[in-house]
């Protein structure tokens, strides 16, 4: 199986995500230095979770950005394409161990610690610590990172595929339970994680050649698509996103086993409309 290396040759691709990163990057530091920006950044966002129609998308985003439902959200690409599997797999092993080793080091206090009952509006479950860098924003980028630098849609696609990540940050802010700094910084470890896996990719023929990336991804993706029903990510008010999730894998393993199946509409559907198995 080859694997084209993505960041062989510099593109608008490239360019985007640079100048993304490089953004955050300015934003954050603009926040930290600012007296009083970093809360009233919080209280600007946080007020699109008080408009009452609006909680449960902002509810479901949450939920989306969790990483369970994440990977889940992964399911169909793995299948169409599996050489995402082996940058998908290790842009979360990276991402995870950045992320992990800052909350408890920084310790940083949530909106939540910080602010009594009723001063903000907080959707789900009430966290206190270790807010730097967020989590769910961390994921979001991540998967967006992969599908960006892994798939190489066209620019306009790539946009909205940050936007969509862009929109699942804010939502953090929206539910209460994150600074503006926490998922600007989110955003750049999860972009940085992939940058990273695609370098390291790039530096090892036998991960890039190895059979078990596929298999392992797609029984990680396929469990955590079928079993999102069944998992309480701490936001109710968004469980429809949990049945999204669900809907989506039993629908990408229907037709991943009419690709792959052996016979006429294997051939038929793995030749025609959804392209290379490699």
């Amino acid at each position: 199986m080859s694997y084209p290396h993505p960041l062989r040759e510099s593109d608008a691709l490239d360019q985007l995500l640079l100048a993304f990163v490089l953004t955050a990057l300015a934003l954050m530091v603009v926040v930290f230095a600012w007296p009083g920006a970093r809360e009233d950044l919080f209280h600007h966002f946080n007020a699109l979770g008080g408009i009452e129609p609006t909680v449960p998308f902002w509810a479901g985003l949450n939920a989306l950005a969790d990483t369970w439902l994440t990977l889940g959200l992964m399911l169909p690409f793995v299948l169409w394409k599996p050489r995402l599997a082996i940058l998908m797999l290790f842009a979360a092993i990276i991402a995870t161990l950045i992320t992990h080793s800052l909350k408890p080091l920084l310790d940083i206090a949530r909106p939540p610690g910080v602010y009594e009952p009723g001063a903000f509006h907080l959707i789900g479950h009430a966290i206190h610590s270790k807010a730097f860098p967020s989590g769910h924003t961390v994921t979001a980028f991540t998967a967006a990172g992969v599908l960006i630098l892994g798939l190489r849609p066209r620019l306009p696609v790539a946009v909205l595929i940050l936007l969509i990540a862009s929109l699942m940050g804010i939502s953090r802010m929206a539910a209460g339970v994150h600074w503006p700094t926490d998922v600007l910084a989110g955003a750049i470890v999860g972009l940085a994680s992939v940058v990273a896996a695609v370098w390291l990719v790039g530096r090892w023929p036998a991960a890039r050649h190895a059979r078990w990336p596929v298999p392992v991804a797609v029984f990680v993706c396929a469990v955590c698509a079928l079993g999102a029903p069944w998992v309480d990510v701490g936001y109710p008010q968004g469980f429809w996103a949990n049945w999204l999730v669900a809907l989506i894998g039993v629908v990408a393993l229907f037709l991943g086993t009419l690709r792959y199946w052996p016979g006429r509409w294997g051939r038929r559907l793995g030749a025609g409309r959804f392209g290379s198995r490699r």
